[in-house]
């Protein structure tokens, strides 16, 4: 909250310093109110606060429109609120003024596999793994693996997930994905293993509770399994792995 008062404070003298004018809007002056709108528009996109969100980075390209970053994050909120076409649109807008950010090109590598253009998603990402000075690669390569998994090339995905914890152990996506690769290839241990250390690094989703309880039956651990399923009802009563408790009458 503190950051959100300081750029408030900061986008306040802005405006009150001299945007009297029309003239007085053009140039660096509007240039800062932009990154100021940006900054404030990221905060809260951060906390979840979407509508107050949208507001602020639609105010950074009102100022701004060539402001690389406005772009990128409206993007990535429209990406959120499934709009796709205009989640695109942005992210197209920000790379034609900023195509070297692999921050950037990571993040629209995501959406295109998302939206089932995997091919040109994982050029996107590909270009992230070229990048030396990019630090963040482990989770450029966890993207990879979710991006060719939904693909179907499970082998490929594999590769990708374990490439991914060689720069980072805990890496959450990939630790699930091995985890459901190697219960589907039958190694339940192994598949436990990997599941065990996802769940003590990251929050519970329907999938994780999901894989727990098939693991878990297949090892005959009824009683846990049965306490899985009560959590998969409760947390996520509209997801597709609480509709197969009900199809599949587990309790």
């Amino acid at each position: 909250m503190r950051i959100i008062y300081y750029v408030a404070g900061l986008l306040f003298i802005l405006i009150s310093s001299g945007c009297t004018t029309q003239t007085s809007r053009v140039g660096v002056d509007n240039k800062k109110v932009s990154i100021a709108n940006t900054e404030l528009g990221v905060a809260y996109l951060r906390q979840g606060k979407y509508k107050v969100a949208m507001h602020k980075l639609k105010k950074a390209l009102e100022h701004d429109d060539d402001n690389a970053n406005a772009h990128h994050y409206i993007a990535e909120l429209y990406r959120r609120l499934e709009q796709n076409e205009l989640a695109d649109k942005h992210f197209k807008e920000a790379l034609d003024h900023d195509e070297e950010n692999s921050s950037l090109r990571n993040n629209y590598g995501i959406f295109l596999c998302g939206i089932g253009s995997y091919e040109k998603g994982l050029k996107y990402l590909n270009q992230v793994l070229l990048d030396p000075l990019y630090s963040n690669k482990g989770q450029a390569y966890e993207n990879m693996g979710i991006c060719v998994e939904k693909q179907g090339n499970v082998k490929k995905a594999e590769q990708y997930y374990i490439s991914a914890l060689k720069f980072n152990m805990n890496s959450p996506s990939a630790l699930l994905g091995l985890a459901q690769i190697e219960f589907d290839k039958r190694n339940v241990k192994l598949a436990a293993e990997y599941l065990n250390r996802h769940n003590k690094i990251a929050r519970a989703t329907s999938q994780s509770l999901w894989l727990g309880l098939i693991i878990a039956r297949k090892q005959g651990f009824k009683g846990k399994a049965g306490s899985l399923a009560i959590k998969i009802k409760q947390y996520f009563p509209d997801s597709k792995e609480a509709k197969y408790l009900e199809k599949l009458k587990i309790r």
